[in-house]
């Protein structure tokens, strides 16, 4: 009887571990977004990773870094099923939506048809409704079946944000950087960037529960990108994000996956936390690596002075642990830039670096610059920033000579000797080889070329490259290169870490930090703007607006202000003073108040559409008929707000295209 009672005590207890074990298992799927197990990729006899494992979470937004060439774009491309894997499998739970390819569209498609054509769905029940509600006046003997279908189908696309998918749309648009005028654009006549965003206002539009996105602020200003960020920190689906941009990261990520040798790591943290945890791990790794190699070297030194005396039996005994020991790997680092003197000394030059005067210019009856003036002190590292189109690059190419001003004239000072850096790396020679690049413009042979260009990530047959066919982040290390040996004492840099991987782009900014010569940088990396300017000129409206700080204390000051507006209308700008700029008026237009009336109306006509499909919904219940009076009352709301959500909208895209092209 007490070996049954046992039985029986085990198979329940059994049961109920199962029983929990299951459940256990239940509502851990259900947390899980996406599961990646051991998935491995090559091409040809090149490894690019082996044994992949991650989970993202609901809900999870993590970020993927790794240097260039880790294979960061091909492990997103193996989860979306883009590429195949060699081994391993992807599981999502959720519905994944991944920044697409330019596609091709049909001819005269327009962008707000392109973004729209993603609620295909929503406007196929569109077509049914309106199919229903034709059936309701045609055919009264089948009233109540129809009613009734129509009651479904309306609750299946009210529930879906079939009301408020245009709005979507444009407010998506809109914060992407693409005006009111845009949308009735032909999407096939856009440019390569225009189309890049218009595929990703596509991707949010739909709002997928998992969002796969590589590199998403390429080709977006300083504005788009903040909005993007905001929208992203937002969401509440789950997020796997390439990006260089470290505040990026910082702003939006709340996990870091490290692919780096073909092996993938994961770290509890933002980006910046993940800096701290990889430091520490890398270094008690190093530790561990020494230690063990002491120990190896001690024990191999004991081994050959005994093996044939007295103590060769003691010998033989470590020999065979030697033998048996797992031996640690040696800690791995990512080619990174070497540069040369951090503290490089150069020519002094006077004072004054840079003056610019009453300058003028523009093209296309556009004005991009009125009568802007401004100084440069020796020593200052400053940035200039503004929106796409602004006319930054511009006004760098008037500052080196590359353009004639229209009025108005750039002076550089004493003693100055200017450095230029091209984002699109114009002093780049196509039909020189790489190290032909160096000994046709410096005074040096191969052997020393060579040794720069080592340090430069330039290895073995890679100077021998011809320079057009090498890849943007190389030109771009090339053009550094360059630059760094023609020893300028005035830096003038534009898009300077574009290309290059987040490591480099560290040790790019600890040179700019410790260069004792004057910076003028123009850059969307605001992490770079923030570890290497200490002042910020913004060009808007074809003027200059100077700020004394770097861009955290320049996007604080504008927000401050920009509340105060808000707050007081009628209140004067006042406009931070500079030594030796003039610092115009700004624009009459009052932005923020001119952002709080759009985001009014968004939430008016979210209210008025949401309502909409209320009446929608009581206007198909036969139940509603019952009472005359209340459903007449019905009828009028339902048509006055038919009449008023387009007025509103006309509203919204006023106001939107003003703020747009203010």
């Amino acid at each position: 009887m007490l070996n049954k009672a046992r039985a029986g005590i085990i198979e329940w207890a059994a049961k109920d571990i199962l029983q929990k074990f299951t459940l256990f298992k239940g509502v851990l799927s259900a947390l899980i977004a996406l599961q990646v197990k051991g998935l491995s990729k090559s091409f040809g006899a090149e490894e690019i990773f082996s044994d992949v494992s991650f989970v993202l979470e609901v809900g999870e937004k993590a970020g993927l870094v790794g240097p260039n060439g880790a294979g960061k774009t091909t492990l997103l491309r193996c989860v979306t099923g883009e590429e195949t894997p060699d081994a391993g499998e992807v599981t999502e739970a959720l519905e994944l939506g991944y920044l697409e390819q330019i596609p091709q569209y049909p001819p005269g498609t327009t962008l707000f048809e392109a973004v729209l054509e993603v609620f295909a769905d929503l406007i196929s029940l569109r077509g049914q409704l309106r199919e229903l509600e034709q059936a309701m006046g045609e055919e009264p003997e089948r009233l109540e079946r129809t009613m009734q279908a129509y009651a479904e189908v309306t609750e299946q696309y009210e529930r879906s944000g079939g009301f408020s998918c245009e709005s979507m749309v444009r407010r998506i648009t809109a914060g992407l950087g693409f005006n009111e005028a845009d949308l009735a654009r032909e999407i096939n006549t856009f440019s390569g960037g225009e189309k890049t965003r218009a595929g990703l206002a596509r991707l949010l539009a739909r709002e997928p529960e998992i969002l796969l996105l590589d590199e998403p602020t390429n080709h977006l200003d300083l504005e788009g990108i903040e909005w993007l960020e905001g929208y992203l920190k937002g969401y509440r689906g789950s997020m796997l994000l390439i990006s260089h941009d470290r505040y990026f990261l910082d702003q939006v990520t709340g996990k870091t996956l490290e692919l780096d040798h073909g092996s993938l790591e994961r770290f509890s943290g933002n980006y910046s936390r993940y800096l701290v945890l990889k430091a520490e791990k890398d270094a008690a790794q190093a530790k561990a690596y020494e230690k063990q190699q002491k120990e190896i070297r001690t024990t191999e030194e004991y081994i050959d002075k005994y093996r044939a005396g007295i103590k060769s039996k003691q010998a033989r005994g470590r020999q065979s642990q030697l033998d048996r020991l797992e031996r640690l790997k040696a800690p791995e680092t990512s080619g990174v830039i070497k540069l040369k003197g951090g503290g490089q000394q150069v020519t002094g030059s006077g004072n004054i670096v840079l003056e610019v005067s009453e300058l003028s210019f523009g093209f296309a009856g556009k004005q991009l610059l009125d009568q802007v003036s401004f100084q440069l002190q020796q020593g200052e590292k400053v940035s200039l920033v503004g929106r796409n189109g602004v006319g930054k690059s511009t006004l760098l190419k008037l500052i080196k000579g590359e353009l004639a001003p229209q009025a108005g004239q750039v002076r550089l000072g004493s003693r100055v000797q200017p450095g230029y850096y091209d984002q699109e790396h114009a002093g780049l020679d196509d039909r020189n080889r790489v190290i032909g690049e160096l000994t046709a413009n410096f005074a040096m042979g191969e052997t020393e070329a060579r040794d720069y260009l080592g340090a430069f990530l330039f290895q073995g047959d890679d100077v021998f490259k011809p320079v057009r066919d090498l890849s943007g982040g190389e030109k771009g290390r090339l053009s550094f290169l360059k630059l760094f040996l023609s020893r300028p004492n005035f830096l003038i840099l534009d898009e300077p870490t574009n290309h290059l991987d987040i490591v480099s782009r560290g040790i790019i900014e600890e040179y700019l930090r410790g260069f004792p010569g004057t910076i003028l940088s123009v850059s969307h990396d605001r992490y770079f703007l923030d570890k290497v300017t200490g002042r910020t000129l913004e060009l808007e409206q074809a003027a200059i607006h100077n700020y004394l700080g770097n861009y955290t204390y320049y996007r604080e000051h504008v927000r401050a202000r920009e509340l105060q507006e808000l707050s007081e209308p009628q209140a004067k700008d006042r406009p931070s003073p500079a030594a030796g700029a003039k610092v115009q008026e700004r624009p009459k237009l009052n932005k923020a108040k001119t952002r709080a009336q759009i985001a009014s109306l968004e939430q008016n006509i979210e209210v008025m559409e949401a309502r909409l499909g209320e009446l929608t919904g009581l206007l198909a219940d036969p139940v509603t008929y019952q009472d005359e009076a209340e459903a007449k009352n019905l009828v009028q709301e339902y048509k006055l707000l038919e009449e008023q959500i387009p007025e509103i909208y006309a509203e919204w895209e006023k106001l939107t295209d003003l703020l747009a092209n203010s």
